[in-house]
């Protein structure tokens, strides 16, 4: 076991915990702080008397914030608290925040080890959220930005992005807010490889430039319109027969577009239609569209920041990045503390 060998102790009226044995206590509220503060002074690694004192004063710090969430949060769950398997991850929370007492690391522990003790004995979701407890530290603030960028962009379904407001504030708050400035070394992304985060496409693997992957999301967005005129023209029919289908353009209120974000929606709301009226409304609603150059240029006028992030996902492997499991809780958890958003995992497991 690994933690054969190691000295245990207490004091009066104290009980030890061990989280290699099996625990067995009727847990309430009041003991919830000891049982977790137990487990960490029970199994952490002997170190100097200095470098002891400064671990434990660390793992109290995250045991009083963590009580506080779980009470706030999950208090329904308390009696998990005794599980082993439980405690362990409470463990590992609290070693790996001992050794840095970096706060953007409690932050996220803390976060984690919520979800996981809500999650369900040796489910997928409990078995990648433990995975995730153990990587985060290995990982630099700027690379859980990076895996948080493509699981923004490419991985989340953003549905309240159906205007231009919404989507300068998407690119704003919740794009360009994950991306780090300097990240060109080839070390930056192997790692994030190598720790199980993400894979990367070989080279010359496909990809998708940013102004391509906007133009397929939110195509609606990008449409420059038509006219009442143009519209008879191609499909043959008068306006006032689609009322639902027709919508003021976001871009242009002098004209007409489809009320349609994408192309899969568009085909959905047509698809009552004959074959020949939905080619030509197919035509109609593509030819409409801003070019993808067009959106890169309208890109790089709205928010300064995305020249440089239009750059560096052409030139750099971050175009190549496909996120796994663990990468994707992380991601998300992440993108919850910096948005707000009360995004649930499953979404993703």
């Amino acid at each position: 076991m690994i933690f054969d060998g190691m000295k245990q102790e207490g004091g009066n009226e104290s009980t030890n915990f061990q989280i290699g044995g099996n625990v067995t206590i009727g847990v309430t509220y009041n003991e919830a702080r000891q049982i977790a503060l137990d487990i960490f002074k029970s199994n952490f690694y002997e170190f100097s008397e200095k470098a002891a004192k400064k671990a434990l004063e660390r793992a109290e710090e995250i045991t009083e914030k963590f009580v506080k969430k779980f009470l706030t949060e999950i208090p329904e769950l308390i009696s998990k608290l005794e599980e082993p398997s439980v405690q362990s991850s409470m463990f590992n929370v609290q070693k790996e925040y001992a050794k840095t007492g970096d706060k953007e690391l409690e932050k996220n522990l803390l976060d984690i080890l919520i979800e996981r003790i809500r999650s369900d004995e040796r489910s997928l979701k409990q078995i990648v959220l433990d995975e995730a407890i153990l990587l985060i530290p290995k990982l630099t603030t700027d690379q859980i930005n990076v895996l948080t960028l493509i699981f923004s962009l490419i991985v989340l379904n953003n549905t309240d992005v159906n205007n231009i407001p919404s989507l300068l504030n998407f690119i704003d708050k919740r794009l360009v807010e994950f991306y780090p400035e300097d990240i060109n070394s080839y070390s930056f992304f192997t790692h994030l490889q190598f720790t199980g985060c993400c894979t990367i496409l070989p080279e010359g693997g496909t990809y998708k430039p940013i102004e391509e992957v906007f133009r397929e999301r939110y195509k609606g967005i990008f449409s420059k319109g038509f006219s009442e005129t143009q519209f008879e023209t191609d499909i043959g029919d008068k306006t006032s027969n689609y009322p639902s289908l027709l919508r003021e353009c976001l871009r242009n209120p002098n004209a007409l577009q489809f009320n349609a974000l994408t192309s899969s929606y568009f085909n959905e709301i047509i698809s009552h239609y004959n074959p020949d009226l939905q080619l030509k409304l197919k035509g109609l609603f593509e030819s409409n569209v801003m070019s993808a150059n067009e959106i890169k240029e309208w890109l790089i006028s709205t928010n300064k920041r995305m020249e440089g992030l239009l750059k560096a996902w052409k030139e750099s492997a971050l175009k190549s990045i496909t996120l796994t499991s663990v990468g994707n809780v992380i991601a998300l958890i992440n993108y919850k503390k910096h948005t707000g958003e009360n995004l649930p995992i499953d979404i993703i497991i």
